[in-house]
């Protein structure tokens, strides 16, 4: 009897323990901003890619982009959930809307986009975010892999990236 007691006392304590598990379990706080997962960048545009631009003062000056598996330069891009967005933000009021939009102003939407993906604000009011599309460039008389770096509806070319500094001084 005593036995069958301490049995049943220990299935009833990992049954309540359990139980209690299940309800301490954080929230997702990303599925209160209409995020599906975290989106996935081609393995084709990952690394580090260097570009060359002007800077505000007109000088020449080399900048890098760092693609990771979930992230460009350190912003985490995310999948938006489309029903989420018809219910809870294409028809909201707009004031609800502009709140919405506040609160996710560091949230970023990747999107594929042909070979590449394309990065945008997670409610996207203008424009057409930055595409990212590996390409092939020559330099110098020899093909390289190279980053199309774009903005807006055409996309219209800002600048190629190259894997190497080396290579973006020389390609120009």
């Amino acid at each position: 009897m005593k036995k069958r007691l301490v049995y049943l006392f220990s299935v009833v304590f990992f049954v309540f323990l359990g139980l209690l598990q299940l309800g301490l379990k954080p929230q997702r706080v990303e599925a209160a901003y209409g995020i599906l997962h975290p989106y996935s960048t081609p393995v084709a545009t990952r690394g580090n890619w260097y570009y060359l631009d002007r800077d505000s003062k007109g000088t020449q000056k080399i900048y890098t982009v760092k693609i990771t598996a979930h992230a460009v330069d350190k912003d985490k891009l995310y999948v938006p959930s489309q029903k989420y967005f018809e219910k809870h933000v294409y028809n909201a009021s707009e004031k609800k809307r502009n709140q919405f939009i506040e609160k996710t102003k560091n949230i970023y939407a990747g999107y594929n986009y042909k070979k590449g993906f394309n990065v945008n604000n997670w409610v996207s009011l203008a424009g057409d975010g930055v595409y990212y599309i590996p390409v092939t460039r020559k330099v110098k008389g020899k093909k390289v892999k190279a980053l199309h770096i774009a903005t807006g509806a055409g996309p219209y070319t800002a600048a190629y990236a190259y894997k190497t500094k080396k290579l973006a001084r020389l390609a120009k």
